[in-house]
C-alpha cells in the first residue's frame, strides 16, 4: 500500500510537468517512477514518495543531458566537405596513397593500419593482438595516418 504514495507523487509531477517542461523531463520522471517502483523503496508518507521521485527524476534529468552533451549531434548540411578536383584519378589517388603507405610507414605502423581501417578490428583487439596498450595502438595509428597526410599534400605541391 505505500507504494501508493509513490503513485500519487508521480502523477502530481507528471501533472506539473505538462505545463512547458521539455520531453526529455518527461521521460526522466518516467525512468525514475520505474526504477523507484521496481527498487527496495518503500514511501511512508506522500512527501517522501515525492522527494524520492523528484532526486531521482533529477538525477535522471542531468545524466541525459551529459549524455546529449556527451554525443552530441552536428548537421552536415552547411558542412564545408573538401572534395578531390574533378579532374582526379581516384586510381591514381589510391596507388599514391598505397605507395606512401609501403615506403614511409613503419611495419608496426603498416600492420595496425591494415588491422583497424582494412580489417575492421578495433583498438582492443589489435592491442591484444600484438601485447600493446589501447592508447599506444591509437597514438600509432594517428602518427601514421599524419605521415600519409603531410607527405602526400608535399607531393601535390
Amino acid at each position: 500500500m505505500s507504494k501508493n504514495y509513490l503513485t500519487i507523487a508521480y502523477q502530481k509531477l507528471q501533472q506539473r510537468l505538462q505545463f512547458g517542461i521539455l520531453h526529455s523531463g518527461e521521460d526522466a520522471l518516467n525512468d525514475a517512477f520505474c526504477n523507484l517502483w521496481a527498487g527496495q523503496y518503500d514511501p511512508r508518507t506522500e512527501a517522501e514518495g515525492e522527494k524520492l521521485l523528484r532526486a531521482a527524476a533529477r538525477n535522471r534529468q542531468i545524466s541525459l543531458w551529459r549524455e546529449e552533451n556527451r554525443h552530441p549531434q552536428t548537421s552536415l548540411e552547411n558542412a564545408n566537405l573538401v572534395q578531390p578536383p574533378p579532374d582526379t584519378d581516384a586510381k591514381e589517388t589510391f596507388l599514391q596513397v598505397k605507395k606512401l603507405i609501403e615506403n614511409q610507414l613503419t611495419p608496426l605502423q603498416k600492420d595496425i593500419l591494415t588491422r583497424h581501417d582494412i580489417n575492421d578490428e578495433t583498438y582492443k583487439e589489435i592491442a591484444q593482438a600484438l601485447g600493446m596498450q589501447e592508447a599506444a595502438v591509437r597514438m600509432q595509428l594517428s602518427r601514421a595516418r599524419n605521415i600519409i597526410r603531410e607527405t602526400y599534400k608535399k607531393s601535390k605541391k
